[in-house]
């Protein structure tokens, strides 16, 4: 997988106008903390959140009980509109990784502004982004899957560079076993990233790049 691959990710602030992002994010800012879940998986779509600050991810419970790290989500993502758009229930949780500023939609606002502000169409496009990100991170050996989410990590970020995330949870978003997860970080070496039991820390973005060019994890 070459430099050039693609590992940016959009926003739906990066698709809509200033006027359309304003009209979402107009509502009474809420705080709060790490490691709480902001939607629950399984309950009904009756709002949806705008992410203004903060980091979040979006954790999936099986049948069998097992779970799977879909995605991260940033500044300037919606969060819940899937299960309002499609009148069914959430297909995952969202859990907030940092402090996090969101603010909350009602769904009857949220469809209005869906029409004052023509955004049908720029979530169509984000719901066909995320899919490529998801399929994206299954694609290549798990060195490469490894580089590849955490850069897309630091992008989603805004640029940090210190995550809370176990190698459990990296490795039920690349879907790999722990120790393939293990292996691939010392394959990368600590000069690249450090990972504790419950902290991963990207140290060099631009080695990370670089890794994509490397030799094939054996």
């Amino acid at each position: 997988m070459s430099e050039d691959s693609s590992f940016l990710v959009s926003s739906l602030r990066d698709l809509v106008s200033d006027e359309a992002w304003a009209g979402l994010i107009d509502y009474p800012v809420r705080h709060r903390p790490a490691g709480e879940t902001l939607l629950w998986q399984g309950t009904e779509g009756t709002q949806v959140l705008a992410l203004v600050s903060g980091l979040v991810k979006v954790v999936r419970t099986d049948r069998d009980g097992r779970k799977r790290l879909l995605a991260f989500r940033g500044p300037g993502e919606i969060l819940g509109e899937m299960a309002l758009q499609r009148g069914d229930v959430r297909l995952a949780d969202v859990q907030t990784m940092s402090i996090c500023k969101v603010t909350v939609i009602p769904a009857d606002d949220f469809r209005r502004l869906v029409r004052e502000h023509r955004l049908a169409e720029p979530l169509a496009e984000l719901a066909t982004r995320r899919l490529k990100e998801q399929t994206e991170v299954h694609d290549g050996d798990v060195r490469e899957r490894l580089v590849m989410a955490l850069l897309r990590l630091v992008e989603v970020s805004g640029g940090a560079r210190s995550f809370s995330l176990t190698r459990d949870e990296l490795a039920q978003h690349i879907g790999v076993g722990r120790k393939l997860v293990s292996k691939a970080l010392v394959q990368l070496g600590p000069e690249l990233v450090q990972a504790g039991k419950s902290r991963v820390g990207v140290v060099d973005v631009g080695g990370l790049r670089k890794a994509l060019d490397g030799p094939a994890a054996a």
